[in-house]
């Protein structure tokens, strides 16, 4: 079948529309070759993005505010975010947990609907895995640009450790999608610890972070793809 410039058009941005428009993921990080600088601030992380900018760096801070140095004396370690807070151990203190924030800046011509957020745990002992079952908590939250809570989900006694060598994937899916329609940029705040006050000392780490959802070109951004595509269609005749 001939296919004419329209219908190749059309074609196009039909199915360009329809990949854009379904579950993917917005960012993520493996944390390979992460380079600390300064000591509680993971830098260098290759971040692979869809419809939002580069989040850049994620620093670590004690649950109050105090920055919290990263573990960085060991391969295992340096392809991790890890924390160097022993989480338990200290009774009913809400300080033994850690928080790092994404920053998400939708791109012009992108809208973008958060879903979920998906991270492996590991549980370490000083900068090895632990060879002992231990348990994390963990809190995700989403704030607007002017610092509004958005949406919060969490999850309880997450069990790493005993086997060394494999992360604990902890899927957290909103009770709904949120749209990041605001202009400015909204923050992604993981909190990993002793929430719960009930562990006996670890060291909390995750890997594999991945936050998903959906990325939907804007109308202005199929013009382009058409318009392109005409450009296309035209040269080829004249060829």
């Amino acid at each position: 079948m001939k296919l004419t410039t329209a219908t190749l058009v059309t074609t196009s941005v039909f199915a360009f529309s329809a990949v854009s428009g379904t579950a993917a993921v917005i960012a993520s990080t493996n944390f390979d070759g992460r380079v600390v600088s300064p000591a509680n601030t993971a830098t260098n992380l290759g971040w692979t993005t869809n419809g939002v900018s580069d989040p850049g760096n994620l620093a670590a801070f004690q649950w109050g505010g105090a920055a919290q140095p990263l573990f960085n004396t060991s391969l295992l370690v340096q392809n991790l975010f890890v924390p160097g807070l022993n989480v338990g151990n200290a009774g009913n203190d809400d300080t033994r947990s850690w928080t790092t924030t994404v920053a998400l800046t939708v791109l012009t011509g992108y809208s973008v609907t958060l879903e979920s957020v998906s991270f492996d745990y590991w549980a370490i002992n000083g900068s090895q895995a632990q060879n002992v079952l231990r348990n994390s908590d963990f809190i995700v939250t989403l704030f607007s640009p002017a610092m509004a809570v958005l949406g919060e989900v969490s999850t309880s006694d997450v069990l790493n450790g005993g086997t060394p060598g494999a992360g604990t994937p902890v899927p957290m899916t909103f009770s709904s999608a949120i749209a990041l329609s605001e202009p400015g940029t909204y923050s992604l705040r993981i909190r990993g610890g002793d929430i719960d006050n009930d562990e006996t000392g670890n060291h909390t780490g995750i890997d594999n972070l991945s936050i998903n959802g959906t990325v939907v070109p804007e109308p202005s951004a199929f013009g382009l793809l058409g318009l392109g595509l005409l450009s296309l269609a035209a040269r080829r005749r004249r060829i």
